[in-house]
């Protein structure tokens, strides 16, 4: 059985109780993937850190019947063949072909080739809006509105796709002296990643400019939604201000919202907000107070708040990880 099913995944009962058990303990992401193994199932990331998991290779001699995601996956199929079904949907997949799946899908029915072979990437939604920044919208045109999950590489992109790949595989293999070290290799890690993950975006753009049929009106709703994320300054603002720029109700921007992506508005919302923070705050030399009136905050007490609440520690502490 593949490696990278093994890898992202984890039974829907075993998600559900772990998710619990995160929100209370505040473990990481990729904490709780890693935290699947047993005799089984071998993990042997070539990098971890808590947003993002680089996989290379793997040992599985077991395979659950069904698996959903956690993580937000890309798997680049280097040789060989898979047959996967994604919430009911088969999928074949093939080499030089990229499959891409959301959290929270349902995967089951995994058939692979003798010969299969892979490289992947799990990487949490917080950093996806982080190293995408601007091409976010790109990412999820493709994944909720044309939901697309297999994606045919072109020969260019294929090599930039590999020469890429290569240069992260001599960071992987360096072996960092002193822990200042590991700190330089572990930003370069992420600028590799975030390279190749903007090259990707590229990719998609040109598969989302293929497409000639028009949207149903609520896609197209829930697409104009996602750009209104994307542009608004003051994003931590409600449903009802999102759903007043659409010129609909706020009832109907969830239950779109829920339709086409399996997450509600408010989430979507929230995923913005935390994502442009965690910008900021690692990446400016904006105040606190300046942050929490940009994203629209009605002051600092409650802003210090939201961020103790969804990143376990205030602002200052959280800037203070990434400036040391």
């Amino acid at each position: 059985m593949s490696g990278w099913v093994g890898i992202i995944l984890q039974s829907k009962r075993t998600f559900t109780q772990l998710f619990h058990t995160m929100k209370r303990n505040r473990t990481t992401e990729t904490e709780i993937l890693l935290s699947q193994q047993t005799d089984n199932f071998k993990i042997t990331p070539d990098y971890v850190d808590d947003n993002l998991i680089v996989i290379d290779n793997v040992k599985l001699l077991g395979m659950p019947d069904a698996v959903y995601t956690n993580m937000n996956l890309l798997a680049f199929c280097k040789r060989g063949k898979c047959q996967i079904a994604v919430n009911g949907q088969v999928l074949n997949i093939h080499a030089n072909q990229l499959f891409i799946c959301p959290p929270e899908m349902s995967l089951d029915n995994i058939m692979v080739s003798p010969d299969f072979e892979y490289q992947a990437v799990c990487i949490t939604n917080r950093m996806l809006q982080i190293v995408l920044r601007s091409y976010i919208n790109v990412w999820n045109q493709l994944t909720y509105v044309r939901k697309l999950n297999v994606i045919e590489m072109e020969e260019s992109d294929f090599i930039f796709y590999e020469k890429t790949y290569d240069l992260l595989k001599l960071c992987l293999e360096k072996k960092e002296e002193d822990a200042a070290e590991a700190e330089y290799r572990a930003e370069v890690l992420r600028g590799i990643i975030s390279s190749v993950l903007i090259g990707f975006c590229n990719v998609l753009r040109k598969h989302t400019e293929t497409g000639t049929v028009a949207p149903r009106q609520n896609v197209s709703l829930f697409n104009q939604f996602l750009e209104l994320l994307q542009t608004t300054e003051a994003k931590h603002s409600t449903v009802e201000f999102y759903a007043t720029q659409l010129c609909i109700s706020a009832k109907y921007l969830t239950v779109i919202s829920k339709k086409n992506s399996g997450k509600t508005a408010n989430e979507w919302i929230q995923e913005y907000t935390l994502a442009a923070i965690t910008n900021y705050l690692r990446t400016t030399e904006m105040s606190v107070k300046e942050i929490s009136n940009k994203l629209g905050f009605p002051n600092t007490s409650f802003f210090g708040k939201y961020v103790k609440d969804h990143l376990g520690c205030s602002p200052l502490e959280y800037r203070r990880q990434y400036i040391k």
